[in-house]
């Protein structure tokens, strides 16, 4: 096994459909053994696309990037409801359309906005100590609260009557389950509606088209793969650069707070015009965050 020559950074990863997102971190931990990883939002077994990958001291940033808006492309199925509230769930409801194609865009388009949704029932979510799924998988009746989101935009609506299907690309913010959005949809049309796809195109800063598919990247010799590899740095290349003095830079690194303003909650510290790591920025306090 080779030695790991940096690993502090992101892969984008393209997760393909009929794995988890920790089976991509599963296999992503035996490539770089004792080297931290995590992942940025979770993705189930039937979507694929953007799932950024965080690696050593990246994974400090594991909730700021999870928590970034999200683009996904979504296609539903009308006149059938399950379980699941998607394809791989029982048929608990099938109905007939008799909707017309502008009738259902414009019931689709008053999603659009804050409002309060119910995570579906086969969920992750813990409720006194268990993931949901497991209440449901006994037949078990627990109730979900419902959770604030909001959803920005729902563009590039398409509708096939002939084939009963939908499909749309909506950004919105962390924590939207689109199964849920799928079925209340479906229930706004009067008809019932299951997901059938869903592909994530955007995370934050990541977008799909600069990914690589995970058996892509699976294939690469080990050097190709470190280059994968974008440095934090990178990622934060538009956020505000702060260069520090020596005297100033001593204090930051022991964890003093330094006088800043700024708009932004994370910054770029450099030295001697060298790259140290990042800063956040809380009060006009700069704050020691990530150092290389």
């Amino acid at each position: 096994m080779k030695n790991v020559r940096v690993l502090n950074g992101f892969l984008n990863i393209d997760k393909p459909q009929g794995i988890t997102s920790h089976d991509v971190v599963d296999v992503i931990r035996k490539i770089f053994p004792n080297t931290k990883i995590g992942h940025t939002g979770t993705l189930d077994p039937i979507a694929t696309g953007l799932l950024p990958i965080c690696i050593g001291d990246a994974t400090k940033l594991t909730n700021k990037i999870t928590s970034e808006n999200k683009i996904y492309h979504v296609k539903m199925l009308l006149g059938v409801e399950t379980d699941t509230y998607d394809i791989t769930g029982k048929i608990v409801f099938a109905s007939v359309i008799n909707k017309d194609e502008i009738y259902i865009q414009e019931r689709i388009k008053r999603f659009i906005g804050p409002q309060m949704q119910t995570p579906p029932i086969y969920s992750a979510i813990r409720i006194n100590g268990k993931r949901a799924y497991e209440y449901a998988r006994k037949g078990e009746n627990v109730e979900l609260k419902p959770r604030k989101i909001e959803i920005f935009s729902i563009e590039n609506i398409k509708v096939d009557l002939s084939r009963k299907e939908v499909s749309f690309d909506i950004e919105c913010t962390k924590g939207t389950y689109i199964r849920s959005l799928v079925h209340d949809i479906g229930v706004k049309i009067g008809c019932g509606a299951t997901m059938i796809e869903l592909r994530r195109l955007k995370t934050g800063n990541f977008d799909i088209n600069d990914s690589i598919k995970l058996y892509d990247f699976l294939k690469l010799e080990y050097d190709d793969m470190l280059n994968n590899i974008i440095p934090i740095e990178e990622y934060y290349k538009e956020s505000k650069k702060v260069n520090l003095t020596k005297e100033e830079y001593i204090k930051f690194e022991n964890g003093a707070l330094l006088d800043l303003e700024s708009q932004e909650n994370i910054v770029r510290i450099y030295l001697d015009s060298k790259y140290k790591g990042l800063g956040t920025v809380e009060n006009n306090k700069l704050k020691r965050y990530i150092l290389k």
